[in-house]
């Protein structure tokens, strides 16, 4: 089981079943960097970046038992590459804040897509997850 109770940007022990699943899939990835918990499709998973030897950053999810579950996409453009219906969510629940970040997750067991999405509302920063359709499945102050 995951440590508990980590925010979404505290920075925690990579598991070593996590470790070699991603050295086996990326030999010479580096900087692996676990950062809490997060809950995506009713999953509890735990969140993973490193660098590949291009130089790339990926950033990787993972189930409980040390299995990747999906990957997590940078959107260039957060809040131009979130649906419609989720950025007026956001607005509704988030008066006045600000996108600081969004990443698409896609569902690996069938249809659908969640977002990550990072909100700075007067300072405070809120990780939110959302589905395509606008709904705000969790929502986590930092």
């Amino acid at each position: 089981m995951w440590i508990t109770n980590t925010s979404a940007t505290e920075t925690i022990t990579v598991p070593d079943k996590v470790r070699t699943n991603v050295l086996k899939r990326h030999p010479q990835a580096e900087e692996l960097k676990a950062t809490g918990n997060e809950i995506h499709f009713k999953n509890q998973l735990l969140a993973i970046s490193y660098k590949t030897a291009e130089g790339d950053t990926k950033m990787e999810l993972f189930r409980n038992n040390g299995a990747l579950f999906t990957n997590k996409m940078a959107l260039e453009a957060p809040s131009e590459g979130l649906p419609p219906e989720l950025k007026k969510a956001l607005t509704e629940q988030f008066p006045g804040g600000q996108i600081k970040k969004a990443e698409l997750i896609v569902n690996p067991n069938g249809i659908g897509e969640e977002y990550e999405i990072h909100v700075d509302v007067g300072g405070t920063l809120w990780h939110v997850a959302g589905t395509d359709n606008g709904e705000i499945t969790e929502k986590i102050k930092d």
